[in-house]
């Protein structure tokens, strides 16, 4: 059998609405609330064995409401945090982007291998670095619950590197911001060593 993951962003959070500042730690809205709680109900009908999330609140909080409507434990995983933004942690987007518009223009003129290794600033992390640490967890966990069916509740770059990984993307252009709605999720399967994306949902790809 299988091994079935659902990779959910969490819901909208405070950071969100305020500009998305990198490097906080905000809780969910109550519209996030709200969007975390409809999840949960468009999952009732699903099996789920284990419920796991990004130590961050906004991913914990979200996955909490899934776990509880299941009467799942929850268990935290440092592995599928948001990506770190080094010394540009604590500004918002708007801000870098004014700040660094000739290095955002120059990143949609890279390959999806480039831009994977793409950094603002030296001690930022890359996509791809994201990449690994997630699929290490991925690897193991498929492993380890073999044939379970497993939520993770992560964020926005996880997702995004994980669609390169998964080639559901040749290039991040077709991935603009706001491509990945709040509790957007990948259904992905994972048999005979494959990992394969099975069903999208909240995600846009712009062709």
């Amino acid at each position: 059998m299988p091994t079935t993951f659902y990779i959910v962003r969490h819901g909208q959070s405070v950071g969100n609405i305020n500009g998305d500042i990198w490097g906080t730690d905000p809780e969910l809205t109550p519209k996030g609330i709200e969007q975390a709680e409809a999840l949960a109900d468009a999952l009732q009908s699903i099996h789920l064995d284990h419920v796991i999330a990004s130590t961050r609140t906004r991913a914990k909080q979200t996955a909490n409401i899934i776990a509880s409507k299941k009467k799942l434990p929850l268990t935290e995983q440092d592995r599928i945090v948001e990506r770190s933004f080094g010394k540009l942690e604590g500004k918002k987007t708007e801000e870098i982007i004014q700040e660094c518009k000739d290095l955002f223009d120059r990143f949609h003129t890279l390959s999806l291998n480039e831009q994977m290794h793409w950094k603002l600033v030296d001690d930022m992390e890359t996509l791809d670095h994201v990449r690994q640490r997630a699929m290490s967890l991925f690897q193991e966990l498929a492993k380890t619950h073999n044939g379970k069916t497993i939520l993770l509740v992560t964020h926005a770059h996880v997702l995004l590197s994980l669609l390169a990984h998964f080639k559901f993307v040749t290039s991040m252009n077709q991935l603009p911001y706001g491509s990945i709605q709040n509790t957007a999720y990948l259904k992905v399967e994972h048999d005979h060593g494959e990992f394969i994306i099975t069903e999208v949902v909240g995600i846009t790809k712009k062709e």
